[in-house]
């Protein structure tokens, strides 16, 4: 081995260190102005065979995403630049490989799940929902909290294990907390789990200010946080 390692050296030069933190910050940084096509391009480059799916989340789209939220204001009349931009994002998402990042699918559990934006989900929720998808989840997604209605028809209509509420900087407090009522009080499973999360740091409050059983502060992590708060509570209802 001694004699072996300074020949590769030699020949192909040594391991660049510490790339991924450089590349994926780098990235991060320019992808909320890129055209779509290279931005996809560019995620292809770096998420290779579909081996850094997690990490490309985590490290690329959810930082961008963070860049793209701190340029406008969520109470601003006009959205329509920043929902095209949202909209731009999540298209990058969709188009990401996870072939080669999946492990074993957890046991099938059930969540509704709904958003806390006025109009459009943003980029935490979308990279939630494909959580929950890969590790097994069976997932109904209501969308905004206009259709707070259609959460709770759903969940009279199905015992779904979690409610899950995507919280959104410019949510409305009192529209989250009316609708954790709603739709724990509709809900045909009495020990449904309510959550809320998605964007880091909002809220910063008690989740029992908005009328949740806690908080999933981690998008990527939001499916696995659920699964512990079902283990916690002691057991999945039968359904």
């Amino acid at each position: 081995m001694n004699l072996i390692v300074p020949v590769l050296l030699d020949r192909f030069g040594a391991p660049p260190v510490g790339n991924w933190r450089r590349d994926s910050a780098a990235l991060a940084k320019r992808l909320p102005d890129m055209g779509l096509s290279e931005a996809i391009g560019e995620l292809r480059h770096i998420n290779a065979g579909g081996h850094m799916f997690r990490p490309t989340c985590r490290d690329v789209l959810l930082p961008a995403a963070r860049i793209l939220r701190r340029r406008y204001d969520p109470a601003a009349f006009d959205q329509s630049e920043r929902l095209h931009r949202v909209w731009h994002l999540r298209m990058c998402l969709h188009s990401l490989d996870d072939s080669g990042d999946r492990g074993v699918p957890a046991a099938l559990h059930s969540a509704l799940t709904l958003s806390g934006a006025p109009v459009m989900p943003g980029v935490e929720h979308a990279v939630a929902l494909r959580f929950f998808d890969r590790a097994g989840w069976a997932v109904q997604d209501c969308g905004s909290d206009h259709d707070a209605e259609e959460a709770c028809d759903s969940v009279h209509d199905q015992a779904y294990d979690v409610a899950w509420i995507s919280l959104e900087p410019g949510m409305d407090p009192v529209t989250v907390r009316a609708t954790a009522r709603g739709v724990r009080r509709a809900s045909r499973n009495a020990r449904i789990l309510v959550l809320g999360g998605g964007v880091m740091g909002v809220p910063a409050e008690d989740p029992r200010m908005l009328d949740l059983d806690g908080f999933t502060p981690d998008a990527v992590q939001a499916a696995a946080i659920a699964e512990a708060a079902l283990i916690r509570q002691g057991g999945l209802h039968a359904n």
